[in-house]
C-alpha cells in the first residue's frame, strides 16, 4: 500500500531487458516450422483419391440441372399467381356484371366503357403515331406477326 501512494517513475524502472532467447532459436525455427507443416500434411489413399475425381465430374452438373430445375418450378409457380389475377380470360360481359354488381356505376359510365373498348391505345402509351408505327413495321418486316 505504501509503495502505491508513492510517486511512480518510469525512469525509476531498470533499464536492461528481463527477456531472455535460447541460444540459435531463430536459426532453428525455420526448421521447426518447416517440419510441423509439411510433415502435418494428410495422405490419401489412391483408391479414394481415383474415386473422387469421377464422382466430383459427376456431381457438378447435377448440382447445376437441380439449380435449373428448381429455378423452372419457382419461375411456373410465380407464372400460375400472375394468371390468376390477369383479366384476359374474363369476358367482358362478366367484367361488367361484376362492376354493375359490386359498384354504383352510371349508365354513362358503362356507354364510355363499351366506346373504350373499340379504341386502340397504342397512340397514346407508346407515345407515337400510326403512321410511324406503320413505317417501323415495314422496316423490319414483320408485319406477318400482327396477322
Amino acid at each position: 500500500m505504501n509503495r502505491m501512494k508513492e510517486d511512480f517513475k518510469l525512469d525509476n524502472l531498470p533499464k536492461h531487458n528481463i527477456y531472455q532467447v535460447p541460444e540459435q532459436y531463430f536459426d532453428r525455427l525455420p526448421m521447426r516450422v518447416m517440419e510441423r507443416t509439411a510433415g502435418a500434411e494428410r495422405q490419401v489413399p489412391a483408391w479414394q483419391q481415383s474415386l473422387w475425381a469421377p464422382l466430383r465430374t459427376a456431381i457438378a452438373p447435377l448440382v447445376l440441372l437441380l439449380v435449373f430445375v428448381g429455378a423452372f418450378i419457382v419461375t411456373l409457380q410465380q407464372q400460375k399467381q400472375d394468371e390468376q389475377y390477369a383479366l384476359q380470360p374474363l369476358a367482358e360481359e362478366e367484367i361488367l356484371d361484376y362492376l354493375s354488381y359490386n359498384e354504383d356505376l352510371e349508365t354513362a359510365d358503362f356507354a364510355e366503357l363499351s366506346s373504350m373498348s373499340k379504341q386502340d391505345f397504342t397512340e397514346d402509351f407508346l407515345n407515337i403515331s400510326s403512321v410511324a408505327a406503320e413505317e417501323e413495321l415495314e422496316y423490319y418486316h414483320i408485319r406477318h406477326i400482327q396477322e
